[in-house]
């Protein structure tokens, strides 16, 4: 299932992926772009909002790296976002070394911030770790990997 703040999302990114920067606060063009493609006013907030935060969820100082292993307890909160399939995928990509514990934090912190009613589904939370991946510095080979296997897969 998707939303309509996911769909506007990645009608951005499809949108801008060959472009090397992106000016998206100062982008009037865009904004009226989305409101003609018929994205409400509320929904490009939220969506641009969510941007904001994958740029500060990128930042070394995010969260903190813990080299050592840990058990990552979830809040309820986010048992109820994040279905047991979606917090089993983001174990597993710890397990391979694919998310670090930045990474996963991030990941996390992005799934809820698309503010879905309903479980985030394991497509959904795909294309965030994805776009998280692809954003935090040294991370981008990861992204690329995440990408390739899932199509392998389906």
């Amino acid at each position: 299932m998707k939303t309509p703040v996911l769909d506007l999302l990645q009608y951005i990114f499809e949108r801008m992926q060959d472009q090397a920067v992106v000016t998206l606060g100062k982008n009037d063009a865009l904004v009226d772009e989305l409101k003609q493609v018929g994205f409400s006013h509320k929904e490009i907030k939220v969506a641009l909002k969510w941007l904001d935060g994958l740029v500060d969820a990128s930042s070394k100082d995010f969260a903190p790296l813990i080299d050592e292993p840990h058990t990552r307890i979830y809040h309820p909160f986010e048992v109820h976002a994040l279905s047991i399939e979606c917090r089993g995928f983001i174990y597993f990509l710890e397990q391979i070394g694919v998310l670090d514990s930045h990474c996963r934090e991030a990941v996390i912190d992005r799934a809820l911030a698309l503010e879905i009613d309903n479980q985030i589904d394991l497509d959904q939370l795909k294309w965030v770790i994805g776009m998280v991946l692809f954003n935090i510095p040294g991370k981008e080979e990861a992204a690329i990997w995440l990408e390739n296997i899932d199509a392998c897969i389906h």
